[in-house]
């Protein structure tokens, strides 16, 4: 079987359009029709007249080198394309004025093919998802860049695997991939970490094996100043939150203890996030540097999804190409949304930057959050977040929009959420606890949740008078 479309893989048909292949070949969107035909990784563009028949269409992927084919069915969108008898024009199924068409060829094609050594597929988890163009380029800079014999590179940083994707050139990276059979204290994990014998990960009340999801679902969530973004619109979120989505990828270099086939069985699904060029760290220079709005962005994403693992480490530092301005970056999200407060971590903390108020555009956005519209939004995603990691995702939304409201800093939110010391239980801990003493078997989520608020508002309420 082989695609008229641009496609990733033959498995996934919705896998269609990707961008740079139009102006690649010198063609344009005004011609009447565009066919795409992948031949052995080989991209064949063809112009179609909306005069031409099936029939002639047919003939002319006879003439491509390569396509040996006896029988023919074009299908679109899952349907068979007919002929019109009457204007011999190309339609479907009575649709016309389409100038742009991905073809689907079901044949006994025999095509001839080098062996190839790699894939790359995103995943797919609901078909009404189209991916946006910025990380349909994501993932075809990175097969272009394996294409070329650029492999992975494995980082020496962190305790899981992860691994720089290289574009054409093999001069630059274009991606991260993370794969979850690598995650620290997973099963295939590189650096050799005991295996968990519970389940939970690294950071406490956080699971083996989800730090993909909740990469994807930091970026998911990270969404611009006007709002959730509008699929498939590329634009970016608040924080910052590189470019972020699921992939299954199979290559040689990644980590197999077990040996190596090009086989499906050895595909592995992980994240993949855009590369963003930086100067260093966090860790790498003085804070003082940092801008204020810069360090307050970070604070929001991570005091919302109750981040336990922010350091110096995982902030990016890049400079802006327009004034040399400080932009600071955040990344590895894989310990966000846990199920309880315990290890609640955050860098920013002891910088000065976090003890100035939010500005009016900060507090404007906070205002607008809405943990069961995000809930939804990660449902509609394929990820239904546990119970008990959207319990502890609605108070934290509810300790931000409820701290800035009453006018408090970064710090003083921030203080709230995290443990003084690993024995001491943080405001936020004792806030549940007392929550917890007054609940009974016939008490519902929203009941639960309305009584944390009433609590946290007492709590809110001396900081406010101090």
């Amino acid at each position: 079987m082989s695609f008229a479309s641009v496609a990733l893989c033959p498995a996934l048909e919705e896998v269609v359009n990707f961008p740079g292949f139009v102006g690649r070949f010198g063609l344009s969107l005004d011609d009447p029709i565009l066919i795409f035909l992948n031949i052995a990784e080989s991209l064949n563009p063809m112009r179609v007249m909306e005069s031409d028949s099936l029939a002639s269409v047919k003939l002319r992927f006879q003439s491509i080198k390569g396509f040996f084919v006896k029988k023919q069915k074009l299908f679109y969108d899952g349907r068979e394309l007919a002929r019109d008898y009457l204007h011999h024009e190309l339609i479907l199924d009575g649709e016309n004025g389409e100038n742009v068409i991905h073809l689907l060829i079901k044949n006994s094609s025999k095509v001839i093919a080098k062996p190839k050594n790699f894939s790359v597929e995103p995943v797919a988890v609901n078909r009404e998802i189209e991916l946006s163009a910025l990380l349909k380029d994501l993932i075809s800079s990175t097969i272009e860049g394996l294409e070329k014999g650029n492999a992975p590179i494995k980082s020496s940083d962190g305790s899981g695997g992860a691994y720089f994707m290289q574009d054409q050139s093999g001069h630059k990276y274009v991606s991260v991939f993370k794969p979850i059979d690598e995650e620290p204290m997973a099963v295939n994990n590189p650096h050799g970490q005991p295996l968990s014998l519970d389940g939970e990960g690294l950071k406490k009340g956080t699971q083996v094996g989800e730090g993909a999801f909740r990469e994807v679902a930091a970026y998911l969530l990270d969404y611009p100043i006007t709002g959730p973004r509008s699929s498939p619109l590329d634009q970016p979120g608040f924080a910052g939150v590189p470019p972020t989505t699921m992939v299954k990828c199979l290559h040689k270099d990644f980590n197999h203890p077990n040996g190596y086939s090009f086989s499906q069985e050895n595909a592995k699904i992980g994240s993949l996030q855009m590369f963003v060029s930086n100067v260093g760290t966090c860790e790498d220079m003085g804070y003082g540097a940092f801008p204020v709005d810069q360090v307050h962005k970070i604070s929001v994403l991570d005091i919302r999804l109750a981040n336990a693992d922010r350091h110096g480490g995982n902030i990016l530092v890049s400079r802006d190409g327009n004034d040399g301005q400080i932009v600071l970056t955040p990344i590895d999200h894989g310990y966000c949304f846990p199920n309880k407060f315990e290890d609640c971590t955050f860098e920013w903390l002891y910088w000065p930057q976090a003890k100035e108020p939010y500005s009016s555009e900060t507090l404007e956005y906070i205002k607008a959050l809405d943990a069961e519209q995000d809930i939804e939004l990660l449902r509609f995603h394929g990820w239904e977040i546990p119970p008990s990691c959207a319990r502890v995702f609605r108070i934290s939304t509810m300790l931000l929009k409820k701290g800035a409201a009453k006018g408090l800093t970064p710090f003083a939110i921030g203080s709230i959420m995290c443990r003084e010391t690993l024995e001491k239980e943080s405001v936020i801990e004792q806030i549940i606890y007392e929550a917890e003493a007054i609940w009974s078997p016939e008490t519902t989520e929203e009941e639960f949740i309305s009584t944390v608020s009433d609590i946290m508002d007492r709590y809110l309420n001396q900081y406010s008078l101090n």
